[in-house]
């Protein structure tokens, strides 16, 4: 079966995931998820908010992954998005990440005053 054909039976978030990934896929590969993605005519709001889902899993999953002592945060290359709109992202979720583990933390002050 050949690419053109394999990409047709794909649901179009698999397609944007593929452009999204350049690194992982073929030059073949990527002009045939585009040709796809083209051939079904979606509007732009649709390719753009899977490009945004898509693009969130991306970042959450790089900062889950981030060692902050010896990893560099970096940022991600978008087929669509602007480095400008991945860095947007990249402190949204970075501050929701934070915002998630700050539960987690033990708050001296908090202990000391439940104490009095």
């Amino acid at each position: 079966m050949n690419l053109a054909k394999r990409y047709a039976r794909k649901d179009t978030k698999t397609l944007v995931t593929v452009l999204e990934h350049p690194e992982d896929y073929s030059a073949e590969a990527l002009q045939a998820a585009e040709a796809e993605l083209n051939f079904r005519e979606l509007d732009n709001e649709v390719i753009y908010a899977l490009v945004e889902e898509v693009n969130r899993e991306r970042i959450v999953k790089m900062l889950n992954e981030l060692h902050p002592v010896n990893d560099e945060l970096k940022i991600l290359k978008s087929h669509w998005l602007t480095e400008v709109e991945m860095k947007k992202m990249i402190k949204e979720e970075f501050k929701l990440l934070l915002d998630r583990k700050d539960g987690f933390r033990f708050d001296v002050l908090k202990y000391a005053i439940g104490g009095l």
